[in-house]
């Protein structure tokens, strides 16, 4: 009977210790997929160009909605743009909720609109209901007045587009 329980420990002992080493509590979850929430943030982290944006998003509480499956296509500002404007992420907040979202809102296109579709375009609708005229000219492609000077950021649930100005509804 010894002999039995020895060997049964001797051949279930290895296998008991592979299983508990299986059972690893340091695992790493697999990383979600960024939405354009998520690389706006990356981006801003390594360049510094989107704290505004950011800021402006919390304030009018669209992070969600934008981190949502979408998909968007997101005209993106720079800091530099929201400057012309006085605006920055100190004082983005001031601006009345509904005023802030509709900019925003205008800046958001439903579904992925990779450049070659932005330019192949002549206006788009917005998220906002507005609509933007596209051009294209010798200087570069344009949405309004704003020049795209980035395309095709890729996002799990869209793609963003930086352009140099903010568009006003």
């Amino acid at each position: 009977m010894k002999t039995t329980i020895r060997k049964f420990a001797m051949l279930a002992l290895p296998a008991l210790v592979l299983t508990l080493g299986a059972c690893d509590d340091d695992t790493v979850a697999p990383a979600q997929p960024e939405t354009v929430v998520d690389v706006a943030i990356s981006v801003n982290e390594s360049t510094g160009e989107f704290s505004t944006l950011i800021a402006a998003l919390v304030a009018a509480d669209l992070v969600a909605t934008l981190s949502g499956p979408g998909p968007f296509t997101v005209f993106a500002p720079t800091d530099a743009a929201f400057a012309e404007l006085n605006l920055n992420a100190s004082n983005i907040g001031s601006l009345p909720v509904e005023t802030l979202t509709a900019i925003l809102l205008y800046h958001v296109a439903p579904a992925r609109r990779n450049a070659a579709n932005v330019t192949a375009a002549s206006s788009i609708t917005m998220a906002s209901g507005g609509t933007t005229v596209i051009s294209v000219t010798s200087a570069g492609a344009f949405i309004n007045d704003a020049q795209i000077v980035q395309t095709d950021v890729e996002a799990a649930n869209g793609i963003i587009h930086v352009i140099d100005a903010v568009l006003m509804p």
